[in-house]
């Protein structure tokens, strides 16, 4: 054999030999390659730039982004900007939202006279700003055209209308209750009159709505999100991937149901109810980086000035141990008792905190003065407390009580609820309200005033808090079962005005981190839309549901 000829041989046995592992090679790689493509979708891959970037659509700075916390000043100047838009629908103009702050006062249906310093704070003299918000119904006449109500100050009142109050921030260092009803209120006006928009530019339309709209117990009801590589499930990083808040999960709603919500309900929306709280909060106490400063606590109440009286109080500087009234402690249903709460025996006598901005205090919780009028002139004092009971046996309901609704914000909700009676039959017309607060990331319903009670309608706010907590992957519970609190607004709301009402626990600090406000906001958003939406008669909407449901399992 010639020399050519064996090394051809021996190349020839070689790469017989090598070709066992280069085809083992070959098939690690593709097979490495097919594992990779089957693992899932990358975010920029299944959605435009924009969603998969956290960017909202109607545009703005930072704080409109939800990147960065409005202040009081910001907040207010996007109200008067969004209240000032155009707006239309099928090619017809309609003003839906109009700018106010406090009320303009009167009397009110106590019969007591009020003026707009009525519901100015204590130290800052800024009374609430809120968004009255409203289509006007079929002829969609907005909030110009309707009746007008001089004691509010608006003009878009409807008496066959349902009417929907909102309130975020009523305790000052809870500023995720203020930004969530931004939120609310930025999608409210970037959609309204749209109409199959493709909110995540996957190419479809309306095919992720909030909540689980097709009932097999996913929220991602186009599987776009569970169709990403595990490593971008869990967007929002709360350990739950896919869950409420993340990318891809209730993005693509209806613009058009949004549309029809906004023109047949009378939205009450109330960002910030404790201005002067929220301004000392930021501005003194715990100053603008309070998840820095103030990690777990802060400034909770509004500035009402506890020096004891008749003394003149000449020092003009918030007394931080004792100045100050918890505002879900001053209403007056069931008001005074002890329960999650302080009452001082003399006003201005606290113990004074170790340290509040850690969130070790004693007086953070104090209710209000007692109320010394004889309110029916029947030569007695607080012998009727605002309880559902004739306490005195007098004939008449609850008309001598013993506080409550003594601050200037709790008196703005008591005229805002008690003045608003389109179809004049001497009641609230509000059948459903939401209140913000933070945090615990719970749902909480009446009452709260006492443990092992139940309201009336305990299964419909049971049911109705299940739906809100699935949209949020929050717990459900009864608001008493966190802790007792005496003067809390849902109690009121449902104890005096028969209103369902909610208390949303938003996330997991006082002052959450600036990098947290967007995907807690989109996470909470879907609650306020799904309010609207039974707010025209919850009660029976919830007996319908659970009807069916029983009908259902029966079948």
């Amino acid at each position: 054999m010639s020399s050519k000829r064996r090394q051809r041989s021996a190349i020839v046995a070689i790469f017989l030999l090598m070709m066992p592992m280069m085809l083992t090679s070959v098939s690690s790689t593709v097979a490495t390659s097919f594992e990779e493509n089957e693992s899932g979708n990358t975010p920029e891959g299944i959605w435009s730039d924009d969603y998969a970037n956290h960017v909202h659509p109607w545009g703005g700075d930072d704080r409109a982004q939800f990147k960065q916390y409005h202040d009081y000043d910001s907040m207010r100047q996007r109200m008067l900007q969004l209240a000032e838009q155009s707006y239309s629908y099928q090619g017809q103009d309609v003003e839906i939202m109009s700018f106010h702050e406090g009320l303009n006062g009167g009397t009110n249906a106590r019969n007591v006279e009020m003026t707009a310093d009525s519901y100015k704070g204590h130290h800052y003299s800024h009374p609430s700003p809120w968004m009255k918000i409203t289509g006007g119904g079929e002829d969609l006449e907005g909030v110009y055209g309707g009746e007008c109500n001089d004691f509010v100050g608006d003009c878009g009142n409807y008496e066959d209308i349902p009417d929907v109050q909102m309130v975020g921030n009523f305790h000052a260092r809870e500023w995720m209750s203020y930004e969530v009803p931004m939120m609310f209120l930025e999608m409210l006006a970037h959609y309204y009159g749209s109409v199959g928009v493709d909110n995540d530019g996957d190419g479809l339309i309306d095919e992720d709505p909030w909540g689980d709209s097709n009932g097999d117990g996913v929220l991602d009801d186009d599987g776009d999100c569970l169709s990403l590589a595990a490593e971008y499930q869990d967007s929002n990083g709360d350990g739950n991937p896919c869950g409420p808040g993340d990318l891809g999960v209730d993005e693509d709603f209806s613009e058009q149901q949004l549309t029809d919500l906004v023109n047949t309900r009378e939205i009450y929306l109330v960002p910030m109810l404790n201005v002067d709280g929220n301004r000392y909060d930021r501005e003194e106490f715990c100053g603008e980086n309070a998840w820095e400063t103030c990690p777990t606590g802060g400034w909770r109440k509004n500035l009402r000035n506890n020096g004891p009286q008749p003394l003149p109080d000449f020092n003009e500087q918030v007394d931080e141990d004792c100045d100050g009234v918890d505002l879900n402690r001053n209403f007056q249903f069931e008001w005074g008792w002890p329960l999650g709460a302080t009452v001082p025996l003399v006003p201005g006598t606290c113990t004074p905190a170790e340290d509040e901005r850690a969130g070790i205090t004693n007086n953070d919780v104090y209710t209000g003065p007692y109320d010394t009028t004889d309110n029916d002139g029947d030569g007695l004092v607080n012998e009727d407390n605002v309880d559902g009971e004739d306490d005195d046996n007098d004939g008449r309901l609850d008309e001598d009580w013993a506080g409550g609704n003594s601050e200037p914000e709790t008196l703005f909700i008591q005229d805002l609820t008690e003045m608003n009676d389109d179809d004049k039959n001497l009641a609230s017309d509000f059948k459903m309200t939401l209140s913000w607060h933070s945090f615990s990331e719970l749902v909480l319903y009446p009452w709260g005033h006492c443990t092992g009670c139940e309201t009336p309608d305990h299964q419909q706010l049971i049911y109705h808090g299940d739906q809100m907590a699935e949209m949020t992957d929050y717990t459900n519970m009864q608001s008493s079962d966190l802790y007792p609190t005496t003067g809390d607004y849902c109690d009121w709301q449902y104890g005096v005005h028969d209103a369902f009402c909610y208390t949303m626990e938003i996330g997991t600090a006082f002052h959450q981190r600036p990098e947290d406000v967007n995907h807690i906001a989109v996470r909470n958003v879907g609650v306020p839309f799904y309010v609207l939406e039974i707010a025209d008669n919850p009660r029976e909407r919830a007996n319908l549901a659970m009807e069916n449901i029983s009908q259902q399992n029966y079948l």
